[in-house]
């Protein structure tokens, strides 16, 4: 082994120790939010997580978590570490693979500086890599992106290694990596493009730009071979055999399922025999790599097994060939029309059957339903604003300046792709990770929110306005990062330079580089309000530029050759690729990717557990705000007694089987509707059709109705079928007040506050499984089990019941108290106030406010909820005469929960705050935080005053919310005599309503 060669490891490895050190110094030591808290479950105990399922990440991840030990409390560390020494391999792959493409533009002997240029080259671009905001954010967590990327790096650099001794082994490994990669996602698989131009490339004496487009066809037909026909068909014929074997010659299930599997691994094997026999070098490549791809798919083994295990986290059930062909094609989500579909505004005007569901029913399969092709009235092709949810809708009249009744013409469809789809969420974030970010919050297309800038202010200020005297919201977010374009600048000139010395690698990293960022674009069709930013979608892309970051130290060091100072132009080269791009990005990405110290996940999951009282029954809804739940009662045994029940998910069968069951110290819930009611395609739905009913109908009562089999509780379909419906929309309860003592659900003095019967209207037109599940677990409960609903989400969610929700925390309690049509409060704003007062003040922890570092957006929101909640409870304790225990919840929130105003949104709860301390005779520190929150205000409101009126429809929420917290903090200042404090407010409030006038 050549000096070269030496120290091109040396240094790879010596990489991924520095982005290892980084990476682990800057990382979550216990649960994140989003789908971390489900990874970390499912991975702990090999369990079954959402669809797709990523079955090789959770097994990797189960290693990791056995160096815990035995400590719980140590799992998620350990398996947000895996991430972090993915993440480190990346890098080192990344530097690698820069240094295989720079080692070929020298074809004699390389000279000393020659090798030191190769290597700077490789430094720079990796460590960029490192640095770089979507990748860093990624690295640090368990999430399956860092293990993703490691097997792209992993690919494109095989292939390069092939290219460089044309081994065909190292074919073999990729089609292993690419089965490997799909255990974890599909990002690997946009790689595929790059290598089939690499193999052209070598195989290939002249290219041709007809050969380039042939080639990219046939990557597009093995891509298509491993998405669809290896990861969905092979399952689907694997599913028809096991229909054939079980319904029509009698087996049990799986016996077809095995036979296609015996079929096909004996199809390829004689495939490979015939190939060696009659010297088909080609096939014979082709099957072994067939092969391979399958030994990698069968990490999906882990989900069939686990699943027939029925564990607690077993989400879809994929416990059959049917179940897991459903799990792997994703169809709990919706239908996204991408070359030819409708438009927002299309009405419905047929279906045509497509092909039978299949579910596994006691001996053999059943028919579930149809699949449905759904035909509208008014179609484009390549539809991009096909979304009909009336808040995508006004965002696609906004966005596109649509009038009412306006259809989007074909090249309004396009202006949109154009626009949001790729410029707002692509190009955004590309710039995000070279050019700078404006701060961290989630952009929806306003000037103030989630934007790309460079820190060049006349550059800024073109697209967003005046750049000076900046507000708080902006220059002291932790996100506000400024790279000044340097590390975009320096790829571009890597990209040239690449470019006019190797063509055929710039092509080959451009196509890595567009098909790994903007044919997702395409092939996602995202609508618009999505529920959290996406870069982490097109990392792939980014890791492609990095390579070109890399590549602006060779052009540099070229045009500084020409002062004829070779030493002094590598060594200015490289410093000035180190300064311009990693240095840069690593001093101003280091706040907002420090989540060192960060519990707030944990903290939140707890917190919202401890609200609860003993065996009680949790709604919740949403990824985010359930599986830090999980986490904290799956891993670390927090609160088992509590049941959580995510509403979405109770629309599966196998969902609802589980809760019908005990788990851990969990009583089964109240289910009383048998399996077959309720199986999948029995219904799913029912509509509403009002039978004019004048009084409410016992709940029992309807529940029977819904469930009835009888044709004449049914409604008579134009097909002639029949299906259940919702007669009525008002609905009781019947309430035995001696059952709710008898329970603890009140204490005796309450009696008096309950209602003979709970009414309510029932606030939908259709009703889905989940709420038929909902409303059977309220009307068999009888009061056994406290019930609470999560907090701050739609209204659909109470199913209408909202006047009788309380908060006792972060939760709401259901209870059957009388309610005064004068109470105008929100049930945020209503309290069980002594229960309440307790779990926050004996069972909250409310320490990882202050030990993060960094309160990234999901913890600030959890921080504003707190404040929130806390204000309530102080208010209504102060209005109930309790003053003593309002003084010390006061003087608790303070000393724990964060007072900075990260937005406008948080001056509410200060005002509110503020509100709470005159009442209670604080009146320096009202005085003080008032006086903070006018300043916070003034700067806002100045700054946007301060820009063209045409930008203020961006900022109308903010200008009105600002104004009402001035206007009630004058208000209730000069009610409380503080005179001077009062004009203050007043004169500023002035000023500022003549400004926006």
């Amino acid at each position: 082994m050549n000096l070269y060669q030496k120290t091109n490891n040396l240094v790879g490895f010596l990489l991924f120790l520095i982005a290892g050190v980084v990476y682990w110094l800057t990382m979550e030591p216990t649960v994140s939010f989003w789908d971390c808290g489900e990874f970390i479950t499912a991975a702990d105990k090999l369990q079954v997580g959402h669809q797709p399922g990523a079955p090789l990440f959770l097994m990797i991840g189960k290693l990791f978590s056995l160096l815990a030990a035995g400590n719980t409390a140590k799992v998620a560390y350990w398996i947000n570490f895996s991430s972090v020494v993915a993440s480190a391999a990346t890098v080192m792959f990344l530097y690698w693979t820069i240094t295989l493409i720079a080692s070929k533009l020298y074809k004699q002997e390389k000279t000393k500086a020659d090798m030191l240029t190769i290597i700077a080259t490789g430094v720079v671009g990796a460590l960029a890599f490192t640095f770089s905001d979507t990748f860093w954010f990624s690295a640090v967590e368990a999430e399956v992106y860092s293990l993703s990327m490691l097997f792209t790096a992993l690919v494109f650099w095989a292939i390069l290694k092939w290219e460089q001794n044309t081994d065909d082994r190292w074919l073999v490994l990729i089609a292993f990596v690419i089965g490997l990669s799909i255990g974890v996602h599909l990002l690997s698989l946009l790689a595929i493009p790059a290598v089939v131009l690499v193999y052209y490339f070598k195989k290939t004496e002249k290219p041709t730009t007809f050969g380039i487009i042939k080639a990219i066809g046939v990557a597009g037909v093995i891509w298509v071979v491993v998405q669809f026909v290896i990861i969905q068909y092979f399952v689907l014929f694997a599913a028809k055999f096991d229909l054939l074997f079980v319904n029509t010659l009698g087996f049990g299930f799986g016996y077809g399922a095995m036979a296609f599997l015996f079929l096909l691994a004996g199809s390829i094997t004689y495939a490979i025999y015939y190939s060696i026999k009659h010297k088909k070098y080609n096939l014979n490549l082709a099957m072994i790599c067939l092969t391979f791809v399958l030994f990698g798919f069968s990490s999906y083994f882990l989900i069939l097994i686990r699943a027939d295990a029925k564990p607690s986290l077993n989400l879809s059930n994929p416990d059959n060939a049917f179940a897991l062909y459903g799990y792997l094609g994703r169809t709990n989500y919706e239908k996204t029309p991408l070359l030819y579909g409708q438009t927002f505004d299309a009405k419905q005007i047929d279906g045509k059957d497509t092909f039978t569901k299949y579910r596994k029913g006691k001996d053999k399969y059943e028919v579930s339903g149809k699949g449905v092709d759904i035909e509208y009235d008014k179609n484009l092709f390549f539809p991009r604003t096909y979304s009909d949810k009336p808040d995508h809708i006004n965002f696609y009249k906004q966005w596109l300046n649509l009038a009412d009744g306006e259809t989007p013409s074909f090249a309004q469809n396009l202006k949109f792709f154009a626009s949001y789809q790729m410029g707002f969420m692509y190009w955004r974030y590309f710039f995000w990770n070279f050019i700078g970010r404006q701060n961290d919050n989630q952009g929806q297309g306003g000037y103030s929110e989630g934007n790309w800038i460079s820190g060049i202010k006349p550059l800024d200020a073109a697209r967003l306005g005046s750049q000076t005297n900046l507000p708080p919201t902006i220059v002291a977010n932790e996100g506000f990062n400024r790279f000044y374009g340097l590390p975009l600048i320096l790829g571009i000139a890597g990209l040239l330079f690449l470019y006019r010395r190797n063509r055929n690698d710039a092509l080959i990293i451009t196509t890595l580089f567009l098909f790994t960022g903007l044919a997702i674009i395409v092939y996602l069709n995202q609508d618009p309000r999505q529920v959290r930013e996406r870069d982490y979608a097109y990392v792939g892309s980014f890791y492609a530029f990095a390579i070109f970051i890399g590549f602006g130290v060779f052009a540099i060091r070229e045009w500084l050759s020409r002062f004829n100072a070779p030493k002094l132009s590598l060594i200015v080269a490289s410093l000035i690729g180190l300064l311009a791009a990693p240095a840069i990005m690593g001093f101003q990405g280091w706040g907002d990717h420090d989540r060192s110290g960060k519990t707030t996940a944990l903290d939140w999951a707890k917190n919202y557990l401890n609200s609860c009282a003993p065996n009680a029954i949790l709604f919740v809804t949403a990824d985010n705000d359930t599986f830090p739940l999980w986490y904290a009662q799956e891993v670390e045994g927090i609160r088992t007694d509590i049941r959580v029940v995510n509403i979405q998910y109770l629309s599966d069968d196998a969902y609802i089987d589980q809760m019908k069951l005990k788990l851990r110290k969990s009583a089964p819930l109240p289910i009383t509707m048998p399996t077959e009611k309720y199986v999948n395609g029995v219904r799913d739905y029912m509509y509403y059709n009002d039978y004019g009913f004048k009084d409410s109908v016992e709940l029992k009562d309807l529940i029977a109705v819904l469930t009835s089999d009888e044709k004449a509780d049914q409604l008579q379909l134009t097909d002639g079928t029949y299906m259940n419906f919702i007669p009525t929309k008002n609905f009781k309860l019947t309430v035995n007040t001696d059952q709710l003592i008898k329970t603890g659900t009140i204490s005796a003095k309450d009696k008096d506050k309950v209602t003979p019967q709970m009414e309510w209207n029932y606030n939908k037109n259709i009703m889905l499984k989940s709420d038929l599940a909902l409303l059977d677990i309220l009307a068999n409960n009888n009061w056994e089990r406290p019930i609470y609903f999560e907090s701050n989400v739609s209204e659909d969610t109470y199913v209408g019941l909202g006047k009788y929700l309380y908060l006792e925390g972060y939760a709401l309690r259901l209870l059957p108290f009388k309610t005064d049509p004068k109470d105008t409060r929100d049930k945020m704003e209503k309290t069980n106030s002594d229960a309440m007062y307790d779990n926050i003040m004996n069972r909250f922890d409310l320490k990882g406010f202050k030990t993060a570092k960094y309160m990234d957006p999901e913890s600030r929101r959890v921080a504003q909820g707190t404040w929130s909640i806390s204000n309530s409870l102080t208010t209504n304790l102060f209005m109930e005469g309790k003053t003593t225990q309002a003084h010390k919840l006061l003087t608790k929130s303070i000393k724990d929960i964060p007072l900075k105003n990260y937005s406008i949104d948080d001056t509410i709860n200060r005002y509110q705050t503020i509100q709470n301390m005159y009442a209670l005779s604080e009146t320096k520190a009202a005085n003080a935080l008032t006086a903070e929150t006018l300043e916070f205000l003034d700067k806002e409101l100045t700054y946007i005053s301060s820009l063209e009126p045409e930008r203020y429809n961006s900022y109308t929420r903010d200008i009105q919310l600002g104004m009402y917290v001035l206007n009630n903090l004058h208000r209730i200042s000069a009610g409380y005599k503080q005179t001077d404090l009062s004009d203050k407010i007043a004169k500023k409030f002035e000023e500022l309503q003549a400004k926006f006038s």
